[in-house]
């Protein structure tokens, strides 16, 4: 944390940055409620509508690694400006769409322009946030994205009967991402180029350290990049692992459910709306219980531990609960333990290891995990049922995941202590 960052400042930018999850997760969200007005629309199949779903992941996955050398480059605050300028003008394109093609095109660019968020506003936080409060700060910012994702799930909905019908939400939404620019313009800071927001990391480093950083600042390009992890990138591999595993069955909820509800439960289109919302509701306190109690342990590991197994299981049951209440209970399970519950954890464990000089380039290289996810999850989904006549495949694999998930926690922390040990022999 910047020692000339009060905490009066520090909130205010931890408010601005879940206010700018909020639009994220509401403009992801509201296509979810869509889909099945959008399908009919155009009268389009289940494989077409998944994959308009991950045509805007696709964008945001090949964007992650570049928009994040841009904000170490030119700065994160600079960067989220210019995603949200883009994720306006995608939603615009939306509205006016006469075509599914063209509708195609507006979601590739609204996923372009959401590529550079995760990388960039992690490093304002890292910069913001005093070390005993990171965990508890990501999550805040995390209560944006819960409830962002229950506004798009209701907006999606009912704001699509009015005169501009499924288009309206967009419409909306897009408003909304030009005023945020104004916002983050003036009440987020803009950290220091090259990890200056934490001079004192580099005063405990030791001279070997510092004649390392300094060698490898000297670096440009893919080459600079990979140095400056240097031992760390088995753990950068295996925790992206974890982040891929995890947000596939996030994506598949968020992306499906409402469909699913309304087209196998059998639904009507409000309720199918309303009983996704539970989920995102329950993982906004949920967030912030589980980032305190990390804070307060200084144990990260064991929130983990708690919440994938729970969460895997509650995925996997969906498809077998035989009736609303139960799958609500299902619902709000996987909401106090699923992925948007734990990750502010997740995310904390990774930044406290990336490299100061190559920040949100480090946490771009993990973010791509999740957004290969986002971009699988959808179409995956969509084509499976398809080919088997049944989505219950894909919630079973997804539960599944959770549990692979784990492995890959346990092999990245083994890979953190050999990392230490080979710092400590150089």
């Amino acid at each position: 944390m910047n020692k000339q960052t009060s905490k009066q400042s520090w909130v205010a930018g931890v408010l601005i940055i879940s206010f700018g999850w909020f639009l994220l997760y509401a403009t992801r969200t509201a296509l979810s409620s869509a889909l099945k007005d959008i399908g009919e629309y155009w009268s389009l199949s289940e494989g077409f509508l998944g994959f308009i779903a991950s045509s805007f992941f696709f964008a945001y996955a090949v964007l992650q690694i570049p928009t994040g050398i841009l904000a170490d480059k030119f700065g994160a605050r600079k960067m989220i400006m210019l995603g949200f300028a883009g994720q306006g003008a995608g939603l615009l394109l939306g509205v006016l769409s006469r075509s599914p093609y063209q509708f195609l095109l507006s979601r590739v660019l609204t996923g372009a322009g959401q590529a550079p968020y995760f990388a960039a506003q992690q490093a304002i936080l890292f910069f913001m946030l005093p070390p005993e409060r990171r965990a508890r700060g990501i999550a805040i910012t995390s209560v944006g994205a819960g409830l962002g994702s229950a506004a798009g799930f209701v907006l999606g909905k009912f704001l699509g009967n009015s005169a501009l019908g499924w288009k309206m939400p967009f419409a909306v939404l897009a408003m909304l991402a030009a005023a945020f620019i104004l916002v983050v313009l003036r009440g987020v800071p803009e950290p220091p180029l090259g990890g200056g927001g934490e001079p004192e990391i580099a005063a405990e480093a030791g001279d070997v350290t510092q004649a390392r950083a300094t060698e490898q600042r000297g670096q440009t390009g893919i080459a600079g990049i990979l140095s400056q992890i240097g031992p760390r990138w088995k753990f950068l591999a295996f925790m992206a692992g974890c982040h891929f595993t995890t947000m596939y069955a996030l994506n598949l909820i968020l992306t499906w459910l409402p469909y699913y509800l309304e087209a196998v439960m059998g639904f009507e289109g409000e309720l199918a709306a309303v009983i996704p919302v539970v989920m995102p509701l329950i993982m906004a306190p949920a967030a912030v219980v589980w980032g305190g109690a990390a804070d307060k342990r200084q144990n990260k590991d064991l929130v983990l531990w708690i919440c994938l197994p729970i969460a895997g299981v509650a995925v996997a049951l969906l498809p077998v609960m035989g009736s609303a209440a139960l799958f609500v209970l299902a619902l709000a399970v996987y909401g106090m333990t699923g992925k948007l519950a734990f990750d502010p954890v997740l995310t904390a464990k990774v930044s406290e290891n990336a490299p100061p000089s190559a920040h949100s380039s480090f946490l771009a290289a993990y973010n791509l995990a999740a957004s290969l996810a986002m971009v699988i999850a959808p179409s995956a989904t969509g084509l499976i049922a398809e080919k088997f006549g049944s989505f219950n495949i894909s919630f079973y694999m997804a539960g599944g995941f959770h549990f692979l998930a784990l492995l890959c926690l346990v092999l990245a922390e083994r890979s953190v202590v050999k990392a230490e040990r080979q710092q400590t022999d150089i």
